[in-house]
This record gives C-alpha cells, sequence and structure tokens, in this order.
C-alpha cells in the first residue's frame, strides 16, 4: 500500500504534495485534541512552551537541525546502502520518531505520522536529485507543524478558555 501511495505521489511531484502532506501531519494533534475532551485526566500542558528561547529553539533551529541529521543524512545514507524508496522514508521515519522518545513515551507514536510525512516530503525532492529544495520544503513543514503545535493551539486555547469556558489543555 505504501508503495502505491509513494507511486502517486511521485506522479503528482514534490510540490504538490506539500499542502497535503502538513495537514495530513496534524492528524495525531486532532486526535489528541478530541481525546482531551473525552478524557478529562488527559493533560495536554506539555505542549504549551512559557520560555521564550525554548520556544525559538523549536520554531527556528530545531526544524533546520532535525531535517539536516535526519531526512539529509539518513536519506543519503541509506541510499548509499541501495535501500529501496519506501524501506528508506520508512526506517527515516522510525529513527526520527525513536528520538524523539526523551519527551516522553508516547512521543515516538504521536511524530510517527508527522515524521513519515516530512520524510517522504524530502525524499520527493531527493530523488529528483532537488535535495535542496527538499531541505528547503520539509524544514518549512516541520516548522508550520511546531507553530501549529507550540502557537496555534495554545492561542485557540486561549480563546475558548476566555470565551467559553472550556480549557483544551487544562
Amino acid at each position: 500500500m505504501l508503495t502505491a501511495l509513494y507511486e502517486k505521489t511521485r506522479i503528482w511531484g514534490p510540490g504538490s504534495c506539500m499542502v497535503a502532506f502538513y495537514f495530513f501531519s496534524l492528524i495525531p494533534l486532532v486526535c489528541i485534541l478530541f481525546l482531551s475532551f473525552k478524557f478529562s485526566d488527559l493533560n495536554l500542558n506539555s505542549i504549551v512552551i512559557s520560555d521564550v528561547a525554548l520556544l525559538t529553539n523549536a520554531l527556528l533551529v530545531t526544524p533546520w537541525a532535525e531535517t539536516l541529521v535526519f531526512q539529509v543524512l539518513l536519506t543519503k545514507v541509506f541510499s548509499i546502502m541501495k535501500c529501496r524508496p519506501t524501506s528508506i522514508i520508512l526506517a527515516v521515519t522510525i529513527i526520527f520518531s525513536v528520538f524523539h522518545y526523551t519527551n516522553g513515551v508516547f512521543y515516538p507514536f504521536i511524530v510517527f505520522i508527522p515524521a513519515l510525512v516530512f520524510s517522504w516530503n524530502y525524499y520527493l525532492y531527493y530523488e529528483k536529485q532537488e535535495a535542496l529544495w527538499g531541505l528547503l520544503t520539509t524544514t518549512v513543514l516541520h516548522f508550520l507543524y511546531n507553530f501549529t503545535i507550540f502557537v496555534m493551539i495554545p492561542l485557540i486555547n486561549v480563546v475558548l478558555t476566555i470565551y467559553y469556558d472550556v480549557d483544551v489543555l487544562k
């Protein structure tokens, strides 16, 4: 199934997939937010960053560094090893996800879909020998994902709390 999807996205081209990839990466966030309504003891406060330096790092430094290390470097290594495209994408995704284990036990599962999207996006460009564009677009995707988590969701929560007395992040 993954191979068939990969072939479709190859035909569409890497630029055509970027918006779809962004929205697809948000699926775990949407699921977690809906679960927070169902299970009131689910604490989502961990996504709120109160430290400006940490927020700046999550938005500006981390997307570049993680894209360079995981997507660029690992894709190159697995390509040298002559792995199949879907194997490369899955391997980079799993390594990227497991790297986020230090944030909590469930983070690798939460990060898996965004990691898949980032790896997939980069590989589409890499395959066309446009690795620089792959680096740039994957970094933008990563930035948008982090921006959604660390800025947009807390802002939406502020509005919900003020106007509707609903605190999603508790």
